[in-house]
């Protein structure tokens, strides 16, 4: 697989930062799709977490919240409790996006990390599970996976809107989308 990050700034010199794991071959082996699946679901959750007034971090904790459970009924995890999950998950589930990629590098725990969710702020939601390929805990299958989904958002009154929709996210719609590209050659 290949895990594409792409961080672009615009004419208006606003940035955006997408993420795409895509299986080479063009389609997905059943060990990648349940990965990917598991990634998807969190995302998915970290996405339905964002709103004006909720705490920043409230979006990591409900994509680290499937992470953990999922490896936790795949025999990874003893339970969903605690930080276990941390060592395949590697850094944090995403970042405000502005005049930079990061826009937080010298922002203040209150106003960032600790900060409360406005309308009008756009920010990432990335949640990744890498599963390195020497690990012994991990089941021999499961070894040296690495799956990360990337998508843009900004706070509405109403929730977050998706601005990276156009690109495909689902197993079914990159594999599509996989075919497509070899179509073309």
């Amino acid at each position: 697989m290949l895990l594409l990050d792409a961080g672009v700034e615009t004419d208006s010199l606003y940035t955006a930062d997408i993420t795409r794991t895509l299986p080479l071959s063009g389609r997905f082996t059943p060990v990648q799709r349940q990965v990917y699946e598991l990634v998807l679901a969190a995302l998915e959750a970290g996405i339905a977490a964002l709103r004006p007034g909720a705490c920043f971090r409230d979006f990591h904790r409900a994509a680290m919240r499937v992470i953990a459970e999922g490896l936790t009924e795949w025999g990874v995890l003893k339970g969903p409790d605690g930080d276990a999950h941390r060592r395949y998950t590697l850094c944090s589930s995403g970042h405000m996006l502005g005049l930079d990629v990061h826009d937080c590098a010298q922002a203040r725990a209150d106003a960032y990390l600790d900060g409360v969710l406005e309308a009008g702020q756009m920010l990432t939601v990335e949640p990744g599970l890498y599963l390195q390929p020497d690990d012994e805990t991990l089941p021999a299958e499961l070894r040296g996976t690495g799956v990360r989904i990337e998508d843009d958002l900004v706070i509405t009154s109403e929730g977050a809107r998706l601005l990276s929709g156009a690109l495909p996210r689902t197993p079914v719609g990159i594999e599509a989308w996989m075919g497509e590209l070899t179509e073309r050659r």
